[in-house]
């Protein structure tokens, strides 16, 4: 028993011994005005510049290395954009804190940068993809670049600027502010370092699906003057923006104008309804014979931007008009119990005017500690009107609505000593609306909502395996005029575990349980005529909706290869879905939240870097989606996608295919969309940015089916859109630069306009 008592002791004064032998070692990197350098390269060599160990710094420059022995070493320091650095040091018996090392600028430009093999590199909780020389020159905007990096399992549409995971839409960041399509439309590739992944965001980026974030090169005076335009041959659809910077020291101010309109016809779109109603059962075709889509939009914006080592302050002032004045469709009616075909017609105008102010601060309180704060405020004005006739009969729909929307937020994170990272978010959207409807169902609506979120993340690293917590809830309140306020207070929370194998190699496991609530045009009791038969009706009685996830992945790189795969549940409880009734000879058409809907989805990348000029990019997917309740629905799907890029010089090649997908959304209607494919060829030489494309050259039939099922209601209908059929487009971009260099900035207008009004189509 003594002799097992002497061995115990004897190894734990060796274990004890071997621990105090090693400590860490840590620091900060910060560039010539005292800003940390986020992702630098740190690597610890011996004397003799043998490799020991290496990381990357976080996003304030600090960095740490464990268990490192005593003795004598060289610290590596590297960014790009910035000259290396070789630190001579000596480790002790106790922690070393180094002091913190300034790199110089240097005036390599990130497209002269040529990364060979794999430029993913794995991090604990993020993939850092650094953009090589091909890359950059064979893009203009954020989403032509983020489109040449083929990151698996992220499906890009740089015509459209959506970026989407299997799990929902990639919210995008620069430099860690959230922004939205006008921004990254507007980025210059060539001022982008590096971008980063967050397949499972952490941080302030926890609660979004997936994050991209954008890290730029910054310059402090001179200034440019852009140009771009986009026009589609086929029809009539063009995108024309201008924006004009000047930097002076810490401060920029940047002036963003643009116009964007369509105006086309759909044409050969028919449909087949049935009615069952109290007093007879029928059905109805329509022909189209003519289906105007016509919309324009113009914006205007004006950043200040002032930015030191230590803090970020923005203001910007914007202003969107939007019209779809003068849009309508004509078809024949052929009603199964009438003997004689029906003309019928509808017309409608619609216009926004929405002026908004956001103010923004990011604060850096200490090396590990970052606090940010946003104030958006805006007001949209929105008119609605509808007319319909149908032989004899005819209705008429008047909205005049006023919307305020108030946004603020608060972030707080802090990074502690052993890897693990707390963040604090507090959010609130306020919203109050009243809206006036004359015609056939006059009413008046005013509802005001308000929903509070308070989210507590925490994420640990314990050698290979990562651990990320978040625990919040959601406080929501709302009342519709003439109604009692309803008030929920919600759970929320997610957990996932990563293993890293090494730094080419994850595999993760996640869970989540959320909350959403119906969107505030439902939340009405609004009447709206779309036909003599048919009314749509909104529902201030929906529940909430109660949402669950859990999802596992896994992801490899190889040399020049990269492969994504994941398997995702999710579900929505209480889904807000259609709801059919009938008040004697009349379809009333409404909302219910009585359905469940269940989805689960598998899908598997693989990028591959053939040579410096070829790449490849293959997907698959399946989908499984059930909505379960009162009605019970499902599909199936598997469906592919093909990416090709080819760069020759200043000649890049691109072409696309998509098999056809069948999906059942949340809302309860089948879309089956056939599929499509195209090409396009452009050229990069200096400012100018040339590229002329087309889409589906050769299909003159693709298609969109849609149809949805209930006892009363149903509808089929085909829809040759204009948009799918053989089209082709040209874009021109000019970029002058005066003074010196300048990043170009960001075109931080949010288009989107966000109504209250029930519309009836």
């Amino acid at each position: 028993m003594e002799i097992l008592k002497f061995c115990f002791l004897t190894g734990c004064l060796s274990v004890s011994s071997f621990i105090n032998a090693q400590v860490a070692v840590k620091g900060r990197i910060a560039d010539e005005s005292d800003k940390g350098l986020a992702y630098a390269t740190v690597r610890l060599l011996c004397q003799d510049s043998t490799f020991v160990q290496g990381v990357v710094t976080d996003s304030i420059g600090l960095y740490k290395l464990e268990n490192v022995q005593k003795g004598n070493y060289l610290l590596s320091l590297s960014s790009i954009g910035y000259e290396a650095k070789v630190y001579p040091f000596a480790v002790g018996d106790t922690e070393k804190v180094l002091p913190v090392v300034y790199l110089k600028e240097n005036s390599v430009l990130l497209g002269e940068v040529e990364v060979k093999g794999s430029s993913f590199i794995r991090q604990k909780d993020r993939v850092l993809i650094i953009p090589d020389k091909q890359q950059v020159k064979h893009a203009f905007t954020g989403y032509d670049l983020l489109s040449n990096l083929m990151i698996p399992g992220i499906d890009v549409d740089r015509k459209k600027g959506v970026v989407a995971t299997m799990g929902g839409t990639v919210t995008l960041y620069i430099d860690g502010r959230k922004v939205d399509y006008r921004e990254v439309q507007s980025l210059r590739p060539r001022d982008i370092e590096k971008v980063e992944y967050f397949d499972v965001p952490t941080g302030k980026y926890a609660g979004d699906v997936a994050s991209i974030n954008y890290i730029t090169r910054k310059w402090k005076s001179g200034g440019y003057v852009s140009l771009d335009a986009n026009q589609t041959i086929g029809y009539l659809q063009g995108d024309y923006n201008a924006v004009s910077k000047v930097s002076h020291g810490n401060t920029s101010y940047t002036l963003f104008a643009g116009h964007t309109m369509y105006d086309y016809n759909e044409d050969d779109n028919r449909s087949t309804e049935s009615f069952v109603l109290a007093d007879r059962s029928f059905t109805r075709d329509e022909i189209t014979e003519a289906d105007k889509r016509k919309k324009n939009q113009q914006y205007a914006q004006f950043n200040v931007l002032n930015q030191t080592g230590k803090r970020t302050l923005s203001a910007k002032m914007s202003f969107v008009h939007s019209g779809m004045p003068d849009n309508g469709r004509r078809g024949m009616l052929d009603y199964s119990d009438y003997y004689e075909d029906v003309c019928s017609s509808s017309s409608t105008d619609q216009k926004s005017l929405a002026p908004s102010l956001e103010l923004y601060g990011s604060f850096r309180l200490k090396d590990n500690q970052r606090l940010e704060c946003s104030l958006p405020v805006s007001y949209t004005q929105n008119t609605y009107d509808r007319s319909y006739q149908e032989n004899e009969y005819a209705s008429m729909t008047n909205v005049d609505e006023k919307l305020y929307m108030l946004n603020p937020s608060l972030n707080y994170s802090l990074s502690m000593p052993h890897q693990n990272t707390l963040t604090v978010q507090l959010m609130h959207s306020h919203r109050i609306t009243s809206a006036t409807y004359a015609g056939d169902n006059p009413s008046w609506q005013h509802l005001w909502s308000g929903e509070s979120l308070l989210f507590a993340s925490y994420n640990q690293r314990f050698g290979k395996l990562s651990m990320n917590g978040r625990i919040g809830m959601s406080a929501l309140q709302y009342r519709l005029h003439g109604h009692e306020k309803t008030h929920y207070i919600s759970p929320r929370g997610d957990l996932s575990f990563f293993y890293q194998f090494s730094d080419r190699q994850q595999f993760g496991i996640g869970a989540a349980v959320g909350n959403a609530y119906p969107e505030i045009n439902t939340i009405n009791t609004a009447e709206q005529t779309i036909d003599q038969i048919h009314v749509k009706r909104g529902n201030p009685y929906l529940d909430k909706i109660k949402m669950y996830m859990a999802s596992g992945s896994y992801s490899l790189q190889v040399g020049r290869f990269n492969l994504f795969g994941i398997f995702m549940y999710s579900s929505e409880i209480n889904t807000v879905l259609p709801a059919f009734s009938v008040e004697g000879n009349k379809l009333v058409e409404s909302y219910r939240s009585d359905g469940d809907y269940h989805l689960l989805q598998g899908g598997l990348d693989l990028s591959w870097k053939a040579t410096d000029a070829l790449r490849f990019k293959l997907g698959g997917r399946w989908q499984y989606s059930k909505i379960t309740g009162q009605d019970s629905q499902d599909q199936n799907n598997v469906y592919g996608r093909l990416t090709v890029n080819y760069y020759w010089k200043d000649f890049s090649l691109n072409v696309y295919g998509k098999t056809q997908t069948r999906l059942l959304s949340g809302d309860g209607v089948y879309e089956w969309q056939d599929g499509n494919y195209g090409a396009s060829v452009s050229w990069y030489h200096g400012g100018w940015a040339l590229e002329a494309g087309t889409n589906n050259p050769f299909n003159t039939h693709a298609r969109t089916r849609s149809f949805l099922r209930s006892d009363v209601y149903r509808y089929d209908r085909e829809v040759y859109s204009r948009l799918n059929q053989p089209t082709g487009y040209v874009k021109v971009a000019y970029t002058f630069d005066f003074g010196k260099k300048t990043s170009k900035d960001y075109r931080n207008v949010n288009t989107t306009i966000d109504s209250a009004i029930l519309k009836a189509e």
